[in-house]
């Protein structure tokens, strides 16, 4: 048969694969010539960026060598700036990969006593970096207190700052800037030894509106018995500026202690300490202003600030305010003085001004008169 031959010689043949190339590639693709014709080796080598670093480094040595002997001055001042160069510009390259805090804008614990916020600048994260939500334990959270919490966790008291704390903050704020605003004065007590600091630096701010009580305790009486309590001091104080050659007479003692220690308000951080001084200021008809935490009746004060009265840091920040507060008062207060005295001012020199006018106008009038009424001598 022939067609098992044929197959066997189709197995057995060994044909050579085609290749096709298209007429496009075919004709893109260089051939040897043309190659040979367009590649050249160039004359000069080709500059490559930091090839030859140490002769770049001996050459800078031997003009900075050449620099020095010539003049060695101008080669120390070429040299710092150099160097000055160089970190300048290794701070631009790391500053992208480094943190972008410094002195100014990171948070030091130091800064809410020197430089306190701004009233119109308090937000929440102020007050939740000093940890004012913080509360005791739920067995001592007193019921007229529960208006005021956001809840409890882990059996603690969570304090709403948002609706509670930030309100009555500023509400403060205002207050404390319209009594100074009305030349008014402003008692802080502060019993604790970790709160003289900030509210010695709180009365500075305040000047002659403030005064404070920041020793071991409150002295029972000291409003309600003023006459007895501070009569020998008032006496001391007024003797030392008397001398013996003056003829004044000493006032009464009793009555000038009486009447002349009368704060218009009462400032109190820890009132769990201090409670014969909020009884004594009720009795007295003296509003009051504390902070009061999750113990605390908030009752007890007329101005009650919900927050964490433990930490020093709220009492900071709360008495920083309330400072700055007081000093943007005084401040308006002197530039209503200034504008009032101004007016004064302006309506005395109109004043003198309209009566020198009249005074003037008059002397002519009377020249006249006297003119017309005299005879005229006969010639």
């Amino acid at each position: 048969m022939v067609w098992p031959l044929r197959l066997a010689r189709s197995c057995v043949r060994i044909t050579k694969p085609r290749v096709f190339v298209s007429r496009r590639l075919s004709s893109s693709i260089p051939t040897s010539s043309s190659a040979a014709a367009t590649f050249s080796i160039p004359e000069q080598p080709i500059d490559v960026p930091h090839a030859d670093a140490n002769a770049v480094q001996t050459s800078q040595q031997d003009v900075r060598a050449q620099l020095e002997t010539e003049d060695p001055v101008g080669a120390q001042d070429a040299l710092e700036r150099q160097i000055r160069r160089m970190r300048r510009n290794m701070m631009l390259d790391m500053s992208g990969m480094a943190s972008t805090q410094t002195r100014d804008t990171s948070f030091r614990p130091f800064k809410m006593r020197t430089q306190p916020v701004e009233p119109h600048q308090l937000t929440l994260s102020h007050l939740l970096a000093a940890t004012a939500q913080m509360g005791h334990a739920k067995q001592h959270v007193t019921r007229s207190f529960e208006p005021y919490l956001y809840g409890y966790r882990h059996g603690m008291g969570v304090i709403d700052v948002e609706r509670a704390t930030l309100p009555a903050l500023r509400r403060a704020i205002q207050v404390v800037r319209g009594i100074t605003e009305n030349d008014g004065i402003i008692l802080i007590i502060g019993t604790r030894p970790n709160l003289r600091p900030a509210i010695r630096s709180a009365i500075e701010r305040l000047g002659g509106n403030g005064f404070h009580v920041s020793m071991d305790r409150w002295l029972p009486g000291v409003l309600t018995n003023a006459s007895k309590l501070l009569a020998s001091a008032t006496q001391y104080s007024v003797r030392s500026k008397h001398s013996d050659d003056d003829v004044e007479e000493v006032p009464n003692m009793t009555k000038l202690a009486t009447q002349g220690y009368r704060p218009d308000l009462v400032i109190v951080l820890n009132p769990t300490e201090n409670g014969h001084a909020l009884r004594e200021a009720t009795q007295c008809h003296i509003p009051t202003m504390g902070i009061i935490d999750t113990n605390v009746d908030p009752r007890s004060v007329t101005y009650a600030i919900p927050a964490n009265d433990d930490s020093p840091r709220v009492a900071e920040l709360v008495i920083g305010l309330l400072s700055k507060a007081g000093e943007d008062g005084l401040r308006r207060r002197r530039a209503a003085l200034e504008a009032w005295e101004k007016s004064q001012r302006h309506q005395k020199r109109k004043n003198t001004s309209s009566t020198s006018t009249s005074t003037s106008s008059s002397s002519p009038s009377s020249s006249s008169s006297r003119g017309r009424s005299s005879p005229r001598p006969s010639t």
